[in-house]
């Protein structure tokens, strides 16, 4: 088919004048939004465009329902097809020489791209660009902000006045509820700088999870961990469990993280926003006690142990267990059977009847093991304040996941 000057110079016309609307539309700070607007506006077919973890952040038109866009990686301008019914017109959007998004027309049945079309999603990829590039700059000054407030916070160089007045300019309400979440991941040969870019890349895929279901937070890291400070009301509006929010974020981040295993200690919910950094040492009390059945630890979840979770140093921790049940340990068998029983015993208020009808023992028969317990540990049983101590150090191993009663 011979094409005509005048479709030519019609088709360059059209593209000029779109590309013009779009540059307008730069130029007032209108956003990426008005972008995909316009092009649907112009094109009546349905666009959208998706970060670089093809997540869709915005639309314009009927999106088809699961639609998988990870399987396009695409360096240029492509029409593929999705499915007998669907195809897709995809370009990059470029940050530099990474590719940080794509822009996407869609198209139905036998229906395929025109030059104008390909005209006009490449000028919006360029305009996209300069967009995102200055959102970008916008949220991580913002973020980097953010981030200082809660480093400054939890490193205690706030005076309270001086942390509500910022608290207040940066959006959180000090008379509101707060909520806490660490992450801790575990990997075989760390190093500073590969914890660093891979907790930078994280906290970036995180924030977006977030910001798009509109909780306020500030995600930062310390000590190689990843921190989430919640505003709980804003959580709230999910209408979902604690426990369901979490394993929804674990699963958003396993899609792009899978090699890893993240653990992550929980908070309570707090209504002083100067105790902040109280929230933060009690989820890495939580993650004090973690073991291989399960990656999500609560403080809540803690009995007494919690207190001594709250140390810093887990060496303390570790000695304290070995001072008082360590020869108990290393005389037991592997099922813990001289573990369980004392534990029954000092949690049974050291009553010999109940002690016995909840462990289906004979009364001989525990009098037996408790005096076999008591010469092992060299120290009477009947000493409140010391069953006390085996009983805290029993609940330690009970929460670290190395025995279970």
């Amino acid at each position: 088919m011979i094409k005509k000057e005048g479709d030519e110079y019609t088709n360059a016309h059209k593209a000029s004048d779109i590309h013009r609307q779009l540059i307008e539309e730069l130029l007032s700070n209108q956003g990426i939004q008005k972008v995909v607007d316009i092009l649907f506006e112009t094109t009546g077919l349905t666009v959208f465009i998706e970060d670089e973890y093809h997540q869709i952040i915005v639309k314009s038109g009927t999106l088809p329902d699961q639609l998988t866009l990870n399987r396009f990686r695409e360096s240029n301008t492509t029409f593929v097809r999705f499915s007998e019914k669907l195809s897709l017109l995809r370009t990059p959007i470029y940050y530099g020489q990474q590719i940080k998004g794509y822009c996407s027309f869609i198209y139905t049945g036998d229906n395929h791209p025109n030059e104008l079309d390909y005209m006009i999603i490449e000028n919006a990829a360029i305009t996209s660009s300069l967009i995102l590039f200055n959102e970008s700059i916008k949220v991580n000054t913002e973020q980097a902000i953010k981030r200082s407030f809660l480093n400054d916070i939890l490193e205690g160089r706030l005076a309270k006045e001086e942390m509500y007045k910022i608290a207040y300019y940066l959006n959180f309400n000090p008379s509101s509820t707060y909520w806490m979440l660490t992450f801790e991941r575990f990997v075989k040969e760390p190093s500073i700088e590969n914890e660093l870019a891979f907790n930078e890349e994280m906290i970036g895929h995180i924030h977006l999870y977030l910001k798009e279901r509109r909780i306020n937070s500030i995600v930062s890291q310390k000590l190689n961990k990843i921190i989430i400070l919640i505003e709980y009301p804003t959580f709230e509006k999910l209408h979902i469990t604690q426990s369901s929010f979490i394993d929804q974020l674990l699963r958003h981040n396993s899609r792009r993280f899978s090699i890893y295993r993240i653990s992550v200690g929980v908070s309570s919910v707090i209504q002083e926003f100067a105790q902040t950094i109280t929230l933060y040492n009690e989820t890495l009390a939580a993650l004090r006690t973690t073991n291989n059945r399960k990656n999500v630890y609560y403080f809540e979840d803690l009995g007494i142990e919690s207190i001594l979770f709250q140390l810093q140093d887990d060496v303390l921790i570790e000695r304290f267990v070995n001072q008082h049940i360590g020869r108990l340990l290393e005389a037991d068998s592997s099922e813990f059977e001289l573990i369980k029983t004392l534990y029954t015993f000092i949690h049974n208020g050291s009553s010999i009847n109940n002690t016995a009808k909840e462990l289906s023992m004979s009364i001989s028969g525990l009098r037996y093991r408790l005096v076999k317990i008591s010469e092992i540990l060299n120290h009477d049983l009947n000493d409140t304040q010391y069953t006390f101590t085996l009983y805290l150090a029993i609940n330690i191993l009970k929460a670290k996941g190395k025995i279970e009663i």
